[in-house]
Formats: structure tokens, sequence, C-alpha cells
């Protein structure tokens, strides 16, 4: 994971010296504008020669294509993106282009219809805003066609950024609501990265640093929003997991979240961690360093406190109550044989028989 790291309070505020008098294209979302960080960012470097401002939730490739048709007008060296996965992914794919800056040619290496070769990239900051995806530290971004009801994810080994700046002081003026999504989010990655076939010792003490600091830090933040104790702690552990799954992937519990964001319009941060204590139930006792990580992290072999979290903070763990029948939840099931997460997993859908 050959990305540079800067973490502290207030460390936004020196962007200017990472920029480099390049010329700088902003991308954020009309978040970052309401709450008036582009004054700042406008009085902190001198070099942006343009900015994209209206980057949705979940990017989808047709807002894609208009966005990138607009940037390939623009002359510029550096992208700066600031703002939450759905930012950042948005930046990865703009990021890569060819000799013509044909939008075409990186939708295709992302749906795997050509080879991944004969592209460039732009360099890239990555700032979050949320403490969740961990996008910032990744060689993917997730890219969704909602016609095709499909997630793909643009996969390159060289779509690192150069730097990601981690200011826990961006994330205070975020709603409860995506605080805790982005908490689950992180929970999610440092878990799927424990059973996992590609986990090592060191992603695994990773992940249970990150999945420590989400137990013991993200109620507590639910309840008191800005506490920056609490905030930092939380994008420790985003951090902390991004390391774990930039080199394991995900694995069961976000193949089966596609299907449920896609057809129940389930927030991503919901969708891939309210089946966490169903997954933990089932692969206890099969794996002994499956076993003694949960241990570490939970304090005994069960689900119990996860189930306690989530009751804490208002999130069910009932597939019924995001209108998940059995029946559907059964042919979700059956969906997931061919779906590149899955075959990261040590969970088998064999084990909910």
């Amino acid at each position: 994971m050959p990305v540079k790291i800067i973490y502290g309070k207030n460390e936004f505020k020196n962007i200017n010296k990472y920029i480099k008098n390049r010329k700088t294209l902003l991308i954020t979302s009309s978040g970052f504008i309401k709450r008036g960080l582009l004054e700042e960012i406008n009085s902190l470097t001198k070099n942006l020669v343009g900015i994209v401002s209206n980057i949705k939730t979940n990017p989808e490739f047709k807002d894609l294509k208009i966005i990138y048709d607009e940037v390939k007008k623009i002359d510029f060296e550096l992208i700066v993106a600031i703002g939450g996965g759905s930012v950042l992914d948005s930046a990865k794919f703009i990021s890569v282009y060819n000799d013509s800056k044909d939008y075409q040619f990186v939708a295709d290496i992302t749906k795997a219809k050509i080879a991944k070769k004969s592209y460039k990239l732009i360099p890239k900051i990555l700032i979050p805003t949320t403490a969740g995806t961990g996008s910032e530290i990744t060689s993917t971004a997730t890219i969704w066609d909602m016609q095709e009801q499909k997630k793909y994810s643009l996969d390159l080994p060289d779509l690192y950024c150069e730097l990601a700046i981690y200011d826990p002081v961006l994330t205070l003026s975020l709603p409860k609501n995506i605080t805790i999504q982005t908490g689950l989010d992180t929970l999610s990655h440092a878990l799927e990265s424990i059973w996992n076939k590609n986990c090592s010792p060191i992603t695994i003490e990773f992940a249970i640093r990150s999945a420590r600091l989400i137990m013991a830090n993200l109620a507590k933040l639910a309840n008191d929003l800005k506490n920056i104790e609490y905030r930092s702690n939380i994008m420790m552990a985003c951090m902390y997991a991004g390391f774990a799954f930039s080199n394991t992937k995900t694995a069961i519990a976000h193949s089966m979240s596609y299907h449920i964001t896609i057809n129940k319009a389930l927030s991503h941060g919901i969708a891939c961690s309210f089946t966490l204590p169903m997954l933990i139930d089932s692969i206890i006792g099969k794996y002994d360093f499956i076993d003694n990580a949960l241990k570490e992290i939970f304090g005994d072999l069960s689900s119990n406190k996860l189930r306690a979290l989530f009751k804490e903070l208002g999130v069910s763990t009932q597939f019924i109550d995001y209108g998940v029948s059995e029946q559907e939840l059964s042919e979700i099931l059956a969906l997931l044989s061919n779906n590149e997460r899955m075959q990261n997993s040590l969970i088998k859908t064999s084990y909910f028989n």
C-alpha cells in the first residue's frame, strides 16, 4: 500500500505544500460547498483550475460520463478530492485516461470489456470527510450501473493516490445517520478482512485494532457528535481497516450488500454491516485464528456485544426489517457463487443451511 499518509487535526490546512504549485482540479460534493469549505480551500491555494461539485451518492456511469467529458477540456496536473467514498471513487475514475481522453475507454476497463493496459493516471490527493469507506488508501473504485442493476469495481494496481490526508476535524459536521453508517462500514471492512482467504497476521492485527476502536467509540460518538476525540478514534479505525482490506479485499457481507443496496435502496454502510452478527455466529468454531481474533475484539466468542452495539445505534440486524424475505435471502445467497468478493470469503453460503 504505497500511499503517503498525513494524519492529524487541521492537517487539511496544510494542503498547499502538498499541491506544490500543480494545476489542480478539485472534486467534491455539494455538501462540501454548503459547509463553506470551498472558501477555505480557495484561501489555502491559488492553483485551482477547475471544480467539480456535483458528485452523487453511489456514482453511476451515466453521471460520470457527463463529468468526464467536461473535465477533459481542462488542463490540470493533479486531482484533489475531498468528500466521502463516492467523491473519492469518482476522482479515481476521472484520474484514468488514454491519449484521446476517451470516457468509454475508462468505462470499458471498469466493466472488464478491454484489458487493463495502455492507460495513464493523473496523480491524486484524497481527503476523506467521512470515516468509513477507506477508498483513500485502496486501489479500487466502486462504480454503479443501476440500469444493469450491477456494481462494478475499477481495480488497477497503480490506482492508489499519492497522498491521503486524514483530518478528523473535517468529520465534525457529519450528521448522526452518516456517522453511524460510515462507522459500521469501517467495522465491516475490518471483520471482512479477517474471515478472508487473503488475510495475514499483519492484516488481522490492523483489523483487530480497527474493530476495537469502533466498538469502544461509535456509540459514544453517536451521542456526542462534536467530540473530536471520538471522531479521531473512528477515523483512526477507518485508516486501520483500510490497511487491512486494501490487501485482502472484502468478502461475503459486501457480496450480500450489493443486491440489497440496489433493490432496497439501503445505504451501503448499513447494507454491508447488519449481517455481521449472523456471519460471526456462522463462523465461530471453524477456524482457530478467526476465533482468536473475535475474542480479542469482543472479549468473548459470540455476537452478543456486537448485537448490543447495533441495538444501541438503532440499527436492525433482521433481514425482514429491510424488506428481505426468507425466500429473497435464499435467492441472494444462490447468486453469490460467481461474485468476486465471495471468492475471498472463508464463510460459505452452506453455513446458513
